[in-house]
């Protein structure tokens, strides 16, 4: 990584050095045992209810300072895990085992899983992170994003072609969703699909 500019390698010391903690200071629940015993996973947590109605109280414990870092790693580790479980699934339980992320949505009568989006748009409509901060990162941790990819599933999840799960993720109906009025959602998106539509630039 001595290559790397200096604001990668803070994204990439955050995801892993800070991010575990702040990330358990979410406010999770867990699905009753009745729905529980209908799922894959009997150790999963959710956070966030209906897009993300518990924002406010999910960021109060992030310091300000690393708000716009946790809200794209937590937009990265909702992204990967769903999209995973939707498409890749006989991969999914080597990455649970791996990973152990919660997951963004609720639990009431089922399992209710939420657009991934709503984590980087509700931060932004309600004022509680500086727009132009965010979308300031987002060329580097963009760029983290798919060479973690990259190289996670390289180590853990050889089977899958890294082309083709990037393609999945644009392809779903939840990429396509359109979020009025953000200015970071696009931001991403545009550098998502520079990166990954040629994946020979991405990988190396």
């Amino acid at each position: 990584m001595e290559h790397e500019t200096e604001l990668y390698k803070h994204i990439y010391a955050y995801f892993y050095n800070r991010l575990p903690a702040q990330l358990a200071t979410l406010g999770f629940h867990q699905p009753n045992h009745i729905i529980l015993r209908n799922m894959r996973d009997s150790g999963v947590v959710f956070f966030g209810d209906p897009e993300w109605s518990n924002v406010r109280r999910d960021l109060a414990a992030v310091p300000e300072a690393d708000r716009s870092f946790f809200i794209l790693s937590l937009f990265m580790v909702v992204l990967t895990d769903q999209a995973l479980y939707t498409y890749f699934p006989h991969s999914y339980d080597t990455w649970r085992m791996h990973t152990w992320f919660p997951k963004f949505g609720w639990s009431c009568f089922g399992p209710h899983n939420e657009n991934p989006f709503w984590i980087l748009r509700v931060p932004e409509r309600d004022g509680l992170i500086a727009s132009d901060v965010v979308i300031g990162l987002i060329p580097e941790f963009v760029r983290f994003l798919v060479q973690e990819t990259t190289t996670k599933f390289r180590q853990w999840l050889p089977a899958i072609d890294v082309s083709a799960y990037f393609n999945a993720v644009r392809d779903d109906n939840g990429y396509a969703f359109d979020f009025n009025e953000s200015t970071i959602i696009p931001r991403f998106k545009e550098e998502l699909d520079t990166l990954t539509r040629d994946r020979s630039g991405a990988t190396s």
